[in-house]
């Protein structure tokens, strides 16, 4: 219980420099390119990311998920990921160079876009595939050291060159190219920390067709979810103008940093019940359910009453539209703060399906209410309609849950005073007895 504590405030710690770290860049980058610009860079991030979904197979899912559980050697499986990374880079940058000149893109146009692309693709593949082996292995620092440095290379880079030409003209392939060396980053720090055994180079046949049709299945779950989460984006880019698409954009991103804490705490609870040692054991998932919603209805409270004046002081005077947005997207952020321990705790158990229902039930209702009501409504629509979708998930996997383990209203929102002993002696005992990391020289990624 102690060691599961010290482990899930070791990964938040880190993961919170490294997103405070992503929302300082999101912030320079924002003021130096303005609603419209930066609006179009995330736009395209998003359409290569669900290209790079599609070839990843989610082979990061399956991985972490076996070797958790001890059923695979985590050198051998990484020495897979890395074949594959380097096969689907290639898939993925045909298929997206295609698409972009069927669609006579004006992305095609400028400097370095297609080699840009192609170490964006590459490199998110690595960051994922061995961050995942790096948490399943309980290795929750380096790969957000690594992450954060690179971040801080760009943030320095965009402050002192603000009024550079040159790097508004080649930003795409600096931020682009720095994605690749975070993953080659990772990737050497796994090779030194796992070896790999002499007698094979991949996992056994049988061992990784057990891996793949975890993937696979994942791969499903995770494209629903991912378009749960991003096909507002295309019906606003098609509905809206492109200020509108940047402001909504923006409000949309605000509200997945809110759920860092609740990502953090799913993927380090994950392979902590994946895990032999803790099957059956009693993690105290209603304890993280209500800390999660305090904290960031918190926050959301916070933004309510000073965003309207915050957000055009801290993102630009073209972010006029953002408050609204991100008020009407607060339930849903709330929906899913509440719903990813709930989705970890499924997956862990080799229930995907429970998550790929809910995530199905919330993109019928955003894609149904985005194509009757957005056309016709506008943009402020769009986030009412997506938390709306985000609720109906929420409400679906807590019904589940409930029904494995019945847990009352009280318990799952009300504060204890045990709640708060929980993370003074979780601090406690991280001050006293830190986790062990291994001895790496610090590489930097400048």
């Amino acid at each position: 219980m102690k060691r599961n504590a010290n482990l899930i405030l070791h990964h938040i710690i880190w993961r919170g420099l490294y997103f405070f770290s992503v929302l300082i860049l999101n912030i320079l980058i924002a003021r130096f390119f303005a609603a419209e610009k930066s609006g179009q860079i995330f736009f395209i991030v998003n359409n290569l990311a669900l290209v790079l979904l599609l070839v990843s197979i989610s082979l990061e899912s399956g991985s972490a998920y076996y070797i958790a559980s001890g059923n695979v050697d985590p050198a051998l499986m990484a020495r897979f990921c890395l074949v594959w990374s380097a096969g689907a880079s290639f898939i993925a940058l045909c298929g997206w160079w295609a698409a972009q000149h069927l669609t006579h893109s004006t992305s095609l146009t400028e400097p370095g876009f297609i080699p840009a692309s192609f170490l964006f693709i590459s490199g998110v593949l690595l960051t994922t595939y061995f961050t995942a082996l790096l948490y399943a292995e309980h290795q929750f620092g380096w790969p957000n050291k690594i992450l954060s440095a690179v971040n801080l290379f760009l943030i320095i880079l965009l402050a002192l060159g603000k009024n550079n030409p040159d790097l508004r003209s080649h930003f795409i392939l600096i931020y682009f190219s720095c994605f690749f060396i975070q993953g080659i980053l990772l990737m050497i720090i796994f090779f030194i920390r796992y070896k790999r055994p002499e007698h094979r180079i991949f996992p056994e046949k049988s061992v990784l067709f057990k891996v793949l049709h975890y993937s696979f299945t994942a791969l499903f779950a995770n494209l629903i979810y991912f378009l749960v989460n991003r096909i507002d984006y295309w019906f606003v880019q098609y509905y809206c103008s492109g200020k509108e698409l940047g402001n909504y954009i923006q409000a949309s991103k605000l509200g997945q940093m809110l759920l860092i804490l609740p990502a953090i705490l799913g993927s380090t609870i994950f392979p902590i019940l994946s895990s032999q040692k803790n099957q059956g054991s009693h993690f105290p998932l209603p304890v993280v359910l209500r800390l999660l919603f305090w904290v960031n209805g918190f926050i959301c409270i916070v933004i309510l009453c000073f965003g309207y004046y915050l957000f055009p002081f801290i993102f630009g005077h073209s972010y006029n539209q953002m408050y609204l947005l991100f008020v009407l997207l607060i339930p849903g952020i709330l929906s899913f703060t509440m719903n990813y321990p709930l989705a970890a705790w499924f997956s862990a158990s080799n229930r995907i399906g429970i998550n790929i229902k809910g995530a199905g039930l919330a993109l019928i209702v955003i894609c149904a209410g985005d194509f009757l009501i957005l056309p016709q409504a506008g943009v402020l629509s769009a986030p009412a309609i997506s938390s709306a979708g985000y609720f109906c998930y929420y409400c679906y996997t807590l019904y589940l849950y409930r029904k494995e383990n019945p847990v009352s209203w009280n318990e799952l929102l009300l504060i204890r005073k045990s709640d708060i002993q929980l993370i003074r002696i979780s601090i406690g005992n991280k001050m006293k007895d830190p986790i062990s990391e291994p001895p790496f020289v610090t590489i930097s990624a400048t």
